[in-house]
């Protein structure tokens, strides 16, 4: 697995958008046909998620550890374009589509590490909740601002 940015990004640093992590269709995630489940899909997005939020200094274990909250998720809305075979080498995009109240939007897509074939798209919303009570909280200004380098308009072409 590889990504494009670098371990704790800063506003500062340039990062290359969408963020890329590469990752191979497993054998857990096919089928008998050798085509990737429909839910293995999923997969390849918490695998770009969890190493978006590593780049921008984060983990899920850190946001509870220093801010005391969880990040569960409210919506998922994925779309397949194209089916993807075992053992082909996909790369899957991510980007903060958007930062408000106590919700973060993040879109992202599945295509092919040549980039000639797009397998999926999806759009998912995080809730800040406290991780004591549940209670939905606004996104902390540290967590915007370490994401903030992440961040493309919700109709920015990959």
């Amino acid at each position: 697995m590889s990504s494009s940015a670098s371990p704790a990004a800063s506003p500062h640093e340039a990062v290359s958008l969408p963020f890329r992590v590469r990752e191979r269709v497993r054998w857990e995630d096919v089928d008998l046909a050798g085509i990737m489940r429909y839910s293995a899909y999923t997969r390849f997005h918490d695998v770009v998620e969890a190493e978006l939020l590593r780049a921008a200094g984060w983990t899920a274990v850190t946001i509870v550890d220093r801010l005391g909250m969880w990040l569960p998720r409210r919506v998922l809305h994925l779309e397949y374009h194209a089916p993807a075979l075992f053992d082909a080498e996909l790369e899957a995009r991510l980007w903060i589509a958007s930062i408000g109240g106590p919700s973060l939007a993040l879109a992202g897509e599945l295509w092919s590490a040549d980039a000639v074939t797009r397998h999926a798209s999806w759009h998912l919303v995080l809730v800040c909740v406290d991780a004591t009570s549940g209670a939905k909280r606004p996104v902390p200004d540290e967590l915007a601002r370490a994401l903030a380098p992440f961040r493309m308009d919700a109709g920015t072409e990959t």
